[in-house]
């Protein structure tokens, strides 16, 4: 083979590597951008009857991801696919954003983690004018036009809220400090009532009316690390950290028990924390964490789809759908960790 023959080949060589890297750089900067804009899995939905969106507050919060799971379960049984939109660490978009895109995208139902964020129920009102009903999913919004709420009752669980604190008040009669965290800006949120019924369960009870006092601490959205600052703060002043502090997501419970452990504040300051991760298992299981709050994801889910599907199939709504709760205790943790394994293992 001559030198310019050998040149030639090389010459293709090389336009052909070079054609391979820049696809490969396409179609993963495509992906990129499919996946920061949440229509990454939406050239699928041809063969799909229905085009839901599920828009939540945290993509990397174990217990949406579970409702998530239970949610395309239960939509392909119902010939509907379940895009998923929402935030995390490096989100450039709020959920008024996701809302905006969806009913841009003319889709089918959404299913909404309601924030409190500021004209999201506009946007939830903006939807139903346009045909596309709206269910909320653990937090509601009653004054806007959602079609259903999926999620708990409020003042029931302020109440088994107030029922297990008195379980493990300490046993001094000093002033007891109870503390809880809230993560939305409406007055009139899920949080804002639980808090309520707890405060009006110790107010009431003879036993703790004169020495228990309930604090609020609201939690902004959308701020990194906010949750570690305000935790830090607590167990840094000058009053030390509450006897017990409620958590309403997994991010403050870590963040808080870990504040417990760094603090030695174990046996001193009681947790009752959020879902059932790994990590508060065992510290229920140890001891180190009171209790940890359960919600059933699988019914979520579930319930969830149903009520959108029954919206435009027959018209029909349920104003309210309500999912089990349960308490995880020292008692009880060990069930919910084999429940666990038996998951992983299928």
């Amino acid at each position: 083979m001559d030198k310019r023959k050998k040149s030639l080949l090389l010459l293709v060589l090389a336009g052909l590597l070079v054609i391979v890297f820049l696809t490969g750089l396409t179609s993963s900067f495509y992906g990129y951008v499919l996946k920061k804009t949440g229509l990454e899995h939406s050239e699928k939905n041809s063969v799909y009857k229905y085009h839901y969106v599920m828009i939540i507050d945290n993509l990397d919060s174990q217990f949406w991801n579970d409702v998530y799971e239970s949610v395309r379960e239960e939509a392909a049984l119902h010939d509907a696919y379940v895009e998923l939109k929402g935030k995390d660490q490096s989100s450039e978009y709020t959920t008024v954003d996701f809302m905006d895109m969806s009913i841009a995208a003319k889709v089918d139902g959404i299913l909404l983690e309601f924030t409190g964020e500021t004209r999201l129920e506009e946007r939830i009102n903006e939807a139903t004018a346009k045909g596309i009903p709206v269910v909320t999913i653990l937090n509601d919004a009653p004054t806007s036009g959602r079609k259903s709420y999926v999620g708990i009752n409020s003042y029931q669980l302020g109440q088994e809220y107030g029922n297990q604190i008195l379980k493990i008040l300490p046993k001094e009669t000093r002033k007891i400090r109870v503390l809880m965290f809230l993560h939305d800006n409406s007055s009139d949120s899920s949080q804002s009532q639980i808090f309520n019924q707890i405060n009006n369960r110790m107010v009431t009870s003879g036993e703790t009316s004169n020495h228990i006092e309930v604090e609020e601490v609201k939690v902004p959205s959308g701020r990194a690390f906010e949750s570690e600052e305000i935790v830090r703060n607590l167990f840094q002043n000058d009053l030390g950290p509450p006897d017990i502090i409620i958590c309403m997501d997994e991010v403050d419970t870590e963040a808080v028990y870990q504040a417990v452990i760094d603090y030695n504040c174990v046996g001193r300051t009681q947790v009752i924390g959020y879902y059932k991760s790994k990590a508060t298992l065992d510290a229920v299981l140890k001891g180190t964490m009171a209790m940890s709050l359960y919600i059933d994801t699988r019914q979520m889910g579930k319930y969830s789809v149903q009520a959108l599907t029954e919206s435009i199939r027959d018209g029909r709504t349920n104003s309210f759908n309500s999912v089990d709760l349960e308490f995880v205790t020292k008692e009880n943790a060990l069930g919910f960790v084999n429940n666990q394994w038996s998951s992983h293992e299928k």
